[in-house]
């Protein structure tokens, strides 16, 4: 039997569809540059792009303070060397990580000591393991970290799912990490998360009081969570005596806010 011809959209109808739609995208597009602006490093090569997001920041965040954030991955530090500027920024605290679920950092202790000659604020992290018992958690970061006026408070990282729990019961393991170091060193932690993490997880659960470390490496004019003081902006940064990339932290509120932050 003849085959009988299949019927299509006529080309010209097609082509206009097309048209149509990426003049959408077009319109949407600027509307939103025109709304929220476009940073300058956007479309750049990624290298000159993460050179010029340090200026960005500190251009927009004129108020910013800057630190580090490091753990083993970072390898031996040459304390000797190592420089406490960038782009003529000075590096006002660094962050160590000393506990990870119920292991320990192996260079937590040495990174730690090596500021005690050093004129500079530090703090420790814990970071969570969502799967793991939450008060082993706490016990493990209570038992391997010491803290003294003019250190951070206590951080809890908390960036990944549960394969084995609801975001409930998640949240429920957060909180009692949260309320077992409260409870021991007097002072509410600090959370650290990613921001679209933050969105969807923490924002609106109960967290509100704990001050909130955000990380966001897009080129945004700043995070999409709301009240945050610390922005991890970058993980290539880098600095003269630490040979692995850094990640770049700026503090917003100057002085005074990161004296809030601090232990008295």
């Amino acid at each position: 039997m003849p085959k009988k011809k299949s019927r299509s959209a006529p080309l010209g109808l097609v082509f206009l569809g097309v048209l149509l739609i990426s003049a959408a995208i077009f319109f949407i597009y600027t509307t939103w540059i025109q709304l929220h602006g476009k940073p300058s490093y956007v479309n750049k090569p990624i290298s000159e792009q993460e050179e010029l997001k340090f200026d960005y920041v500190f251009k927009t965040q004129t108020d910013g303070i800057l630190g580090i954030d490091i753990s083993h991955y970072q390898g031996k530090i040459n304390w000797d060397e190592i420089e406490l500027t960038i782009k003529d920024r000075p590096i006002e605290f660094f962050i160590f990580r000393a506990t990870m679920g119920d292991d320990q950092d192996e260079l937590f202790e040495e990174y730690w000591k090596a500021l005690d000659t050093m004129n500079i604020r530090r703090g420790a992290y814990h970071y969570y393991r969502p799967n793991q018992n939450s008060t082993l958690q706490a016990e493990n970061f209570i038992k391997n970290v010491s803290l003294k006026p003019g250190d951070f408070r206590p951080i809890l990282d908390i960036e990944r799912h549960s394969t084995i729990q609801s975001k409930d019961r998640l949240r429920e393991g957060i909180q009692n990490w949260l309320n077992l170091v409260e409870a021991h060193f007097g002072v509410k932690p600090i959370i650290y998360t990613g921001d679209t993490y933050n969105l969807e997880v923490l924002n609106g659960q109960g967290f509100e009081d704990y001050p909130l470390w955000v990380a966001n490496y897009n080129p945004i004019r700043e995070p999409k969570s709301d009240f945050w003081i610390i922005w991890q902006f970058t993980e290539k940064g880098r600095v003269k005596g630490i040979k692995e990339p850094i990640d770049l932290n700026v503090l917003r509120g100057g002085p005074k806010t990161l004296e809030s932050l601090l232990i008295d």
